[in-house]
C-alpha cells in the first residue's frame, strides 16, 4: 500500500517522462530499423521475388518516415503534461504499425524452400525484440505494441504446419515472446521506480532547501531579536516552565547582579531579589506568578542587587507552544526608581514650600481638616497661631533677597524648636506662617506657645557678615469656640494678628 501512496505522488510527472523517453530513443531505433530491414532483403533475394522485398522494404520505409516525422515534431512541440497522452498514442500507433511490418516478414520473406533463411529471418526478428527492450520498456503498452504483432505471427507460422521442427520452433517463439515481456516488465519497473526516485530526490531537494531557507530566516529572525533584547533599557527575562531561568538580556542582567551563564537554569526568584514594597517581605517574581495563575501579572517591588536598592516593575506573560501548551513566561523589567523618587519630589513640593521646606498653604488645609475631624471625635479642641513677620520688607530692602530667604529658614527652625513634633508649623508665603497646635489645647496653653515664638523669633539673626532683628506679631483662634472650619479659623487668626500689628507689633492676640 505504501508503494501505490508513494508512486500516487508523480504519476503525471512520471508519465510525461516517460513519453519523453521513448521519443528520445526513437532516432537510433528508426535508424536500427532501415539498417536491418535492408540487410533482410539483401540475404533473402535470393529465395523472395523482388516485387515482395520492394514491397515489404517500401512500407517499411513510410512506416519509419511517418515515426521520424512525429519524432520529429514532438522534439519541436516539447510538449506539457496534457498534451503527453495524444503524443502517447502517436507513439504506440507508429510503434504497432513497425511490429506488423515485421510480422508480415512470416507471412512473406518465409522461403519454403530454405530453413537457413527461415532460420535468418526468426533471428532478425528476435534480435529486433531484443534490441526494442531498451528503447520500449518505459512504456509497457509500447512494448507489447511492437512485441505481439512483431512475434505472434511467426509462432502462429510455425504452429501451423504439422512437422515437429515447426511445432517446436513455434513453442519457442512463444516462450520467446513471453521471456521478453517478462524482461521488459522488469527493466519497466526499474525505469519506473528511477523516475520515482529522481522525483522524490527533487521533492526532497526543494524540501531540504526550503528548509534551510526557513532555518536561515529563523536564525536571522532570532539574531534581530537578540540584537534588540540586547538594545532595549528595560530588562527581560524569560523562564521555563518550572520558573528557571532560561535567558536574560543586558539589562535584566545589571538589575540582578547575575551574568546569563551563571543564572541560567536557577529558580527566577534566587536570581531576582525582590521585596514587597508595603510590607518590606520578599516576594515571588512575576513570572512564576504567571506560571501559576497563566495570566498577565503585573507588579512592584524593591529589587536590591549588590545593596543597591531598585524600585522596579515587573510585567510577566505566559509563553505558550502552537498546541496551547505553557512552556514558559516572559517578563520585562523596568527599573522606575528614579521615577518614583521624582514622583515623591512633586508630591512634596505640591504640598511643602520650596523655601523653607515647611508644609505649604494645601497641607495646612489637609491636616486642620483631619485636625477637626479627630476634635469631634473625641470633643477635644486646638489652636491655629497666624504669624507675620514685623518689618521684615526693611531687612529685604536693605540686606537684599538673599538675606531675606536666609532669615526666613532661620525663623522656620526657631519654630520647629517651640513646638512639639506632631504639631504643624506652615509658611503661607512671604513672611506669613501658621502654626497648627493638635489638641487638647487651652486657651493658656495657645498663649504660652505664642509667647514663646515671640521671644525666640525676636533673637537676632547672623547673616552671614550682618545681622538683623525682627518681631512677629501673633493671632491665634480656638477650635470650636472661633470656628468649625478651616477657612473660618484661619481668617478669626489673621484678625486677630492684624490686630497685634495695629496695637504696636511684637504682640500677641486671640
Amino acid at each position: 500500500m505504501k508503494d501505490v501512496v508513494d508512486e500516487s505522488n508523480h504519476v503525471e510527472e512520471v508519465f510525461a517522462e516517460q513519453v519523453k523517453m521513448l521519443y528520445e530513443n526513437t532516432p537510433v531505433a528508426l535508424l536500427v530499423t532501415l539498417v536491418n530491414g535492408a540487410i533482410l532483403i539483401l540475404v533473402q533475394r535470393t529465395h523472395i521475388t523482388p516485387p515482395v522485398l520492394i514491397s515489404w522494404y517500401g512500407t517499411l520505409l513510410l512506416v519509419t518516415t511517418l515515426r521520424a516525422v512525429a519524432w520529429h515534431r514532438f522534439a519541436r512541440a516539447n510538449p506539457n503534461f496534457a498534451g503527453m497522452h495524444r503524443w502517447h498514442a502517436i507513439f504506440l500507433a507508429g510503434t504497432a504499425c513497425a511490429g506488423a511490418v515485421w510480422g508480415a516478414t512470416a507471412l512473406f520473406l518465409l522461403p519454403a524452400d530454405s530453413m537457413a533463411h527461415q532460420l535468418f529471418v526468426a533471428f532478425v526478428l528476435a534480435g529486433m525484440s531484443a534490441g526494442a527492450i531498451s528503447v520500449l520498456s518505459p512504456r509497457l503498452e509500447a512494448c507489447l505494441a511492437f512485441f505481439l504483432p512483431a512475434l505472434l505471427p511467426l509462432a502462429f507460422h510455425y504452429l501451423g504446419h504439422g512437422s515437429y521442427l515447426q511445432m517446436g520452433m513455434g513453442i519457442m517463439t512463444l516462450l520467446f515472446l513471453a521471456g521478453m515481456l517478462f524482461s521488459a516488465l522488469n527493466f519497466h519497473r526499474s525505469i519506473r521506480a528511477s523516475l520515482h526516485l529522481r522525483f522524490d530526490k527533487r521533492e526532497l531537494e526543494a524540501e531540504v532547501a526550503q528548509r534551510r531557507a526557513a532555518e536561515e530566516q529563523l536564525f536571522m529572525e532570532k539574531d534581530r531579536l537578540q540584537t534588540t533584547l540586547s538594545a532595549i533599557g528595560e530588562g527581560v527575562a524569560m523562564a521555563d516552565v518550572n520558573g528557571r531561568i532560561e535567558y536574560l538580556n543586558p539589562a535584566a542582567e545589571t538589575l540582578c547582579g547575575y551574568p546569563f551563564h551563571e543564572a541560567r537554569n536557577r529558580p527566577a526568584n534566587e536570581v531576582f531579589d525582590i521585596l514587597d514594597i508595603e510590607e518590606n517581605q520578599r516576594a515571588g517574581t512575576a513570572m512564576e506568578e504567571s506560571l501559576r495563575t497563566t495570566g498577565k501579572i503585573t507588579r512592584q517591588g524593591v529589587l536590591y542587587c549588590n545593596a543597591t536598592r531598585h524600585i522596579v516593575e515587573e510585567v510577566a506573560t505566559p509563553l505558550y507552544d502552537r498546541h496551547s501548551k505553557i512552556v514558559g513566561a516572559v517578563s520585562v523589567i523596568r527599573d522606575i526608581t528614579e521615577t518614583q523618587q521624582m514622583t515623591e519630589r512633586l508630591a512634596y513640593a505640591a504640598d511643602h514650600d520650596g523655601l523653607t521646606g515647611l508644609p505649604n498653604r494645601n497641607l495646612l488645609k489637609d491636616r486642620t481638616m483631619q485636625a477637626i475631624a479627630r476634635a469631634q471625635r473625641k470633643q477635644e479642641n486646638f489652636a491655629l497661631l497666624f504669624l507675620d513677620l514685623d518689618r521684615f520688607k526693611a531687612v529685604n530692602d536693605d540686606l537684599g533677597h538673599a538675606a531675606g530667604d536666609a532669615l526666613l529658614r532661620n525663623v522656620a527652625q526657631r519654630l520647629a524648636k517651640c513646638v512639639r513634633e506632631e504639631d504643624t508649623i506652615a509658611r503661607l508665603g512671604g513672611d506669613e506662617f501658621v502654626v497648627l497646635l493638635n489638641g487638647p489645647t487651652q486657651e493658656s496653653h495657645a498663649m504660652a506657645v505664642a509667647n514663646k515664638i515671640r521671644e525666640s523669633v525676636g533673637q537676632p539673626y547672623q547673616l552671614g557678615d550682618r545681622s538683623a532683628s525682627v518681631t512677629v506679631s501673633i493671632g491665634f483662634s480656638l477650635y470650636p469656640a472661633n470656628g468649625g472650619d478651616v477657612e473660618t479659623l484661619l481668617g478669626y487668626a489673621d484678625n486677630a494678628m492684624y490686630r497685634a500689628k495695629q496695637h504696636g507689633r511684637d504682640q500677641v492676640y486671640m
